[in-house]
């Protein structure tokens, strides 16, 4: 009888098991307290003060923490500042340039290493002044980082005195108060937040040398390095001597595994390998969310868009044969063709197409992303985001038609088949949505006018900088890691001309001046009137066609919770937010 019992014991445990497993694709000879996350590929060091690509960074946001956070709904709150500095508690200047910000006192990095202000000092200047770092430029605006005592430091906020040292390099501290100037910084929260600004430690920094990144790693954070065994694989484990509360970290262990084919990234969730992942391939995600795994939509930082060239003679804006980069342009035929091509477009099917968006992106109305200050909300009267719905984008037939028969009939002459060149990085979703374009100029204009160019990204950049006529547009692509508009404003600014970021080479007064504005104050009202009006100018003109505002998608097992709080629209994640369930 006893016999008996036991046996019906175990089967209701095994039971209970199989129950417990039912949800989402059994795990396969996984430990259940360490969570799999994919990357989109292998990462570069582990040095967030000197690399920035998205794989990396992943890792690095559990290991090195910030002076400020953010959370996706781009709220603020202190984690290694003991409180948020305003100007209400004095710990910002009246004139907005001077951010005092007070250390946490009792951190220690994971080697022991109390945390003080000499390591916040010293992860600046390698930020602005490693010849290394890739950051440098979105941390441009600080002037100074000084140490006022062992858990205090003064950053001041500054600007060029003259706009013509844009081209001088700035390596040291003293180069900045040579050719700066204090000045209030509005995103100064954002940078301060940024991955990027992940605090050191000096001491181990120093002694590691070439060493550091790769074998030594070492941070305040919730989870801590323990080992890199391929370039495809890097593992951590939960600090448990974490300042902030080691016990609501739920998975013990991360293991974090470079995947770039999307496929087999889909093909690893559906079979229990993984546990989260977001470079997945759209046209499968029914066949991933049949097979158990969650799949997160929820609105990103990311925006796809279309370049017409200002440099260009078919499209552009010229003026006496040059470059017009007066921003008061002349009605020509060139604006009058890109008016045509703009109106022939409709980017509404491209979400619907289940080998792009599949569903998960929305139609952009304008060049700012929808949570970001500056975004013009609605279809104000008199502008031209009046034109914009939800079903057609700015989509017109008939005012395409009537600009391309306004055309003089010597220009005309000019628009023969494929005459109009529109590069695109030879990436495969860019490449499908070039060739979308040209498919629906010719439908409505009744001209095979586009030719679609795949090439290497980086050579369109640097065409990009002078807008040389090797090209009439480009479809491309920005992502803006702060979170604040500032970064988005790169694009249509005309200090931008020359980086190859301001693909059209597009400068206009009014753009220039408010985008200025927005930056240099900390009044939201300001920032926010200031960008609205950038914006409109911008749709007025046109040189760029915004087209969709991509969601960020990750696939993940059931048994993770919390993901709507932990997904940033960067793809980023705060691993060690989510939950787990069972």
């Amino acid at each position: 009888m006893k016999k008996l019992t036991a046996i019906l014991v175990v089967a209701l445990c095994l039971g209970g098991l199989a129950f417990a497993q039912s949800k989402g694709p059994a795990l396969r000879n996984r430990d259940a307290d360490t969570l799999v996350f994919v990357l989109a590929a292998a990462p570069q060091p582990l040095d967030p003060n000197i690399y920035t690509t998205l794989n990396e960074a992943q890792i690095m946001r559990e290991i090195n923490e910030p002076l400020i956070g953010m959370t996706p709904d781009n709220q603020f709150y202190p984690i290694l500042a003991e409180t948020l500095p305003t100007v209400e508690n004095g710990l910002v200047s009246k004139d907005g340039s001077v951010y005092t910000i007070k250390l946490r006192k009792g951190v220690k990095f994971h080697n022991g290493n109390v945390f003080n202000a000499d390591d916040v000092v010293f992860s600046f200047n390698r930020i602005l002044h490693h010849p290394k770092s890739s950051s440098k430029s979105m941390f441009s605006a600080i002037l100074d980082v000084d140490k006022v005592d062992d858990y205090t430091v003064k950053i001041t906020w500054g600007k060029l005195k003259d706009p013509e040292y844009a081209t001088v390099p700035l390596t040291a501290w003293a180069d900045r108060a040579k050719y700066m100037t204090p000045s209030p910084y509005g995103p100064a929260l954002n940078i301060l937040a940024h991955y990027c600004s992940g605090i050191e430690d000096k001491e181990t920094v120093e002694a590691a040398g070439a060493d550091y990144g790769t074998k030594v790693v070492v941070g305040t954070g919730p989870y801590k390095f323990v080992s890199w065994p391929n370039p495809q694989e890097v593992n951590v484990t939960r600090n448990d001597a974490w300042w902030n509360n080691p016990k609501s970290v739920a998975f013990k262990n991360v293991q974090f595994r470079a995947m770039s084919e999307q496929p087999q990234v889909n093909n690893v969730l559906i079979t229990g390998e993984v546990d989260m992942a977001f470079n997945l391939s759209k046209l499968d995600l029914s066949a991933i969310e049949r097979a158990g795994v969650d799949i997160v939509s929820k609105p990103g930082l990311t925006i796809w868009y279309g370049v017409f060239n200002m440099n260009s003679p078919l499209v552009g804006q010229k003026r006496n044969g040059k470059l017009d980069l007066t921003g008061k342009y002349d009605e020509l035929d060139s604006t009058k063709l890109r008016r045509a091509i703009f109106y022939s477009i409709n980017p509404i099917p491209f979400i619907r197409q289940v080998d792009l968006f599949n569903g998960h992106a929305k139609p952009a109305n304008q060049m700012m992303q929808p949570s970001f200050l500056g975004y013009v909300q609605g279809a104000p009267a008199g502008t031209p985001f009046a034109e914009f719905s939800d079903k057609d984008w700015y989509f017109d037939r008939d005012k395409a038609k009537a600009a391309f028969a306004s055309l003089s009939a010597d220009f005309k002459a000019k628009l023969v088949p494929e005459s109009i060149k529109l590069v695109v990085g030879n990436i495969t979703d860019r490449v499908k949505i070039a060739n979308n374009i040209k498919d629906q100029v010719k439908t409505v204009l009744g001209v095979d006018l586009i030719k679609v160019i795949p090439m290497v990204n980086a050579q369109i950049i640097q065409m990009s900088k002078t807008g040389e006529e090797a090209y009439d547009m480009v479809v491309t692509g920005w992502f803006t890691p702060t979170g604040d508009p500032d970064y988005t404003c790169i694009i249509f600014n005309g200090v931008s001309i020359g980086t190859g970021m301001n693909g059209a080479v597009y400068n206009n007064d009014i753009v220039n001046a408010n985008i200025s504005l927005g930056r240099y104050t900390l009044d939201p009202k300001a920032r926010q009137a200031a960008y609205e009006k950038a914006q409109i100018q911008l749709m007025t003109d046109k040189p760029y066609f915004p087209m969709v505002y991509e969601n960020v998608i990750f696939g993940s097992h059931p048994r993770v919770g919390n993901t709507d709080k932990a997904i940033f629209g960067t793809k980023l994640v705060d691993i060690h937010l989510l939950t787990k369930q069972f």
